[in-house]
């Protein structure tokens, strides 16, 4: 049964062990952010306003950010080339806090990422991610899975986040599925939720559609524990058991929307092992993405001075 994790209704909030790492699974690239006043039109040009390097994709800013917040994190993901770019990336995460191990591959290539931003929101991007190295993204093993709290995955990470999702359920560890803008068509969706604890779903995206209110009635009904809408301007729609949340965004002066799912992701996890009710993640997680947009690459900020901002935020409970 989907959304089996550990969770209590009555409480809103979802319960997770006291101890251990939050597992974060997935592809890992360096990646180098443009930012530009707007795009240009087709072989136009535009000025480069500032030139950021940072680490991607999400799981990877998940893990780095949940690190520089003190919580044991491990990042599960193929390994960097022993060159330029996977020497930046490694940097990086030492400096979050994060164990890198083994993640260096002798002779390898770092996969690269490229990411457009304007500052009116808007972004593109452009990567490598060769089927080779997507397929030897690794499954966390037993023993990480046994002195875990959490497992957080992407949707678009391949066919082996199924066997981690399902792994992680075996060990009753709960699951975070980030599946952004493809709620109604991303692949093999009914195998992912069977292993889903708590699932975030983006609508604020060109290629998302749908209304938020029956995206969570559907995911609940599917047995999902805690559902996630974000919705850009709009702010994110949160639900658990028979609570409803709205939560208003913060009024930013958007610098780079890339990663903010990511952030608020982090956000909501940093919530779940404080054992925070709903509420008070909600509006956290909220605020850290708001706060994300506003800085190019990773915003680093302490958790106080993002509780300072989240009690802030206008919250509407629904009916």
């Amino acid at each position: 049964m989907p959304g089996t994790g550990p969770a209590s209704n009555q409480s809103q909030r979802l319960a997770l062990p006291s101890k251990g790492d939050v597992l974060c699974c997935g592809f890992l690239t360096h990646c180098m952010l443009v930012v530009v006043e707007d795009f240009p039109v087709q072989n136009g040009g535009a000025a480069i306003e500032n030139l950021v390097d940072t680490v991607g994709d999400d799981a990877a800013i998940v893990a780095r950010t949940l690190s520089g917040w003190n919580v044991r994190s491990t990042l599960v993901s193929n390994p960097v080339g022993d060159d330029h770019y996977g020497s930046k990336v490694l940097e990086r995460l030492k400096n979050s806090g994060l164990d890198v191990g083994q993640i260096v591959s002798q002779g390898a290539s770092t996969p690269l990422e490229i990411g457009i931003v304007a500052r009116a929101g808007s972004r593109t991007y452009f990567q490598q991610r060769e089927p080779e190295v997507l397929e030897s993204l690794p499954v966390p093993s037993d023993d990480q899975l046994s002195d875990a709290r959490m497992l957080y995955v992407d949707w678009y990470d391949g066919p082996n986040i199924l066997g981690a999702m399902e792994r992680a359920q075996a060990h009753g560890v709960p699951v975070f599925l980030n599946l952004e803008s493809r709620y109604f068509d991303a692949p093999d969706l009914a195998d992912l939720l069977r292993f889903t604890t708590a699932c975030q779903v983006s609508l604020d995206e060109p290629d998302a559609s749908g209304d938020p209110i029956a995206v969570v009635q559907d995911l609940t009904d599917a047995g999902i524990s805690v559902v996630l809408v974000t919705m850009g301007a709009r702010g994110c729609l949160v639900a658990q058991g028979d609570q409803r949340l709205q939560v208003r965004p913060l009024e930013v002066n958007v610098v780079d929307a890339y990663g903010a799912g990511a952030a608020f992701s982090a956000g909501m996890i940093y919530g779940f092992q404080a054992g925070w009710p709903l509420e008070r993640g909600a509006r956290f997680a909220a605020a850290y993405a708001g706060i994300s947009c506003e800085t190019a690459g990773h915003a680093d900020v302490t958790t106080g001075d993002i509780e300072k901002v989240a009690e802030g935020l206008a919250l509407e409970r629904l009916v």
